[in-house]
């Protein structure tokens, strides 16, 4: 049987089916091995992209001031866990691992990359723009408050004492050092507790201040009238100071509505005190110049004591009738006469009808024994406002 032969050939369904899946499962595994190697290759770039980022990051945190790693101390506490924690998880890759701890490994890297350079960012920009806008920003406010402190530092010395001025002037140069070493969280503290403590300071100094101003406007006119009355007054004001030097400016904000009401009630009634004193001149006046258009002569002027709410004795010498003592309070005029009986109550007549038609001064002068109370009316009024009594001891 020699010579060429020829057949055709055809695989049964079975061993062609056979065929096909070993075709596949070769493919499988060639695409897990390229996927292998391909992920293997990405946990190495990761690897070192995330090595890289830690370096970076460690040597602008190393460069950094600690007043300003400080500032931003949450966010520089978990970069340095970040770099510990790579550090510490930093192995070789395990090749002969499956695709999915390959890939789970990836996965980790990634995260830990994204992490790191988030924190590389944000620090990036902590330390520069934003350590810029803080820092001007607490200078601006501390020149603010140096300025408020400044305008009033004549008014805290008097009131609140060298040494709580002292406090503001420590914490002022404490912020600039603060500012100069980066240490703005420690700056804006300061600044903080120092614009607290003025506005403070400055609160209780202005409410003191405004009423002591109020007393000192109207001191003149109280010091008239009040003796016993001023000494409480000052000793208020006293008191309310070592407050404040103390520090205690609770306390001191307690004491105010207590003398600004005294002080309003003393202010009132030595105004109306005042005011009872011009008329009781104006009549003393009047009834000089109705003596001496008389003939009398004046012998004696006195003041009761010192001050003007004592009585103002004025004495004449009639001359042909005898002398009479005035006495003017600021209600009343008493007139201790000398006049003999027949006589005397014509002479008052006549000086009351001369201080009437001269002066504007209605009089009418009684023996004490006599009823009804006796007032002094000016030209025009209907009736004396401060109800001033004139008496008259006649003999």
């Amino acid at each position: 049987m020699s010579g060429r032969k020829v057949s055709s050939f055809q695989l049964a369904q079975e061993t062609l089916r056979i065929i096909q899946q070993q075709r596949a499962e070769q493919e499988r595994i060639r695409q897990e091995v390229d996927e292998r190697k391909k992920t293997i290759a990405n946990i190495a770039q990761q690897q070192q992209t995330v090595s890289s980022i830690s370096t970076k990051l460690s040597e602008l945190l190393k460069n950094t001031p600690q007043g300003l790693k400080d500032t931003f101390s949450d966010t520089v506490k978990n970069a340095d866990q970040w770099i510990n924690s790579i550090q510490k998880t930093r192995n070789s890759i395990d090749k002969n691992g499956s695709n999915y701890a390959l890939q789970s490994e990836l996965n980790k890297i990634n995260s830990q990359r994204e992490q790191g350079q988030q924190y590389l960012k944000t620090l990036t920009k902590n330390f520069t723009k934003d350590a810029d806008n803080i820092e001007k920003s607490i200078i601006d406010e501390l020149i603010d408050l140096n300025t408020k402190f400044d305008e009033n530092k004549e008014s805290l010395n008097n009131w609140v004492g060298s040494n709580e001025v002292n406090k503001i002037l420590k914490d002022l140069r404490e912020a600039e050092r603060c500012i100069k070493d980066k240490k703005l969280k420690d700056a804006t503290g300061i600044k903080n507790r120092m614009a607290e403590y003025l506005n403070t300071q400055l609160s209780s100094v202005n409410k003191l201040s405004t009423v002591f101003n109020q007393y000192e406007q109207e001191k003149e006119l109280l010091d008239n009238w009040f003796d016993e009355e001023m000494r409480q007054i000052n000793k208020k004001f006293d008191e309310s100071k070592i407050l404040l030097q103390k520090g205690d400016y609770a306390a001191s904000n307690r004491n105010i509505p207590e003398i600004q009401m005294n002080l309003d009630k003393k202010i009132s009634e030595a105004k109306e005190f005042d005011e009872k004193d011009k008329k009781r001149n104006f009549v003393l006046e009047s009834l000089k110049k109705v003596c001496t258009s008389m003939g009398f002569e004046e012998v004696g002027y006195s003041i009761e004591g010192r001050g003007k709410s004592n009585r103002i004795f004025y004495t004449i010498d009639t001359f042909s009738q005898g002398k009479i003592k005035f006495s003017l309070s600021l209600d009343s005029i008493d007139a201790d006469s000398g006049i003999v009986d027949n006589h005397c109550m014509s002479e008052f007549d006549k000086v009351s009808e001369s201080l009437q038609n001269n002066f504007g001064i209605q009089t009418q002068f009684k023996r004490v024994s006599e009823s009804g109370p006796d007032k002094l009316i000016r030209k025009g009024e209907k009736d004396e406002p401060d109800g001033v009594k004139l008496e008259n001891s006649a003999n």
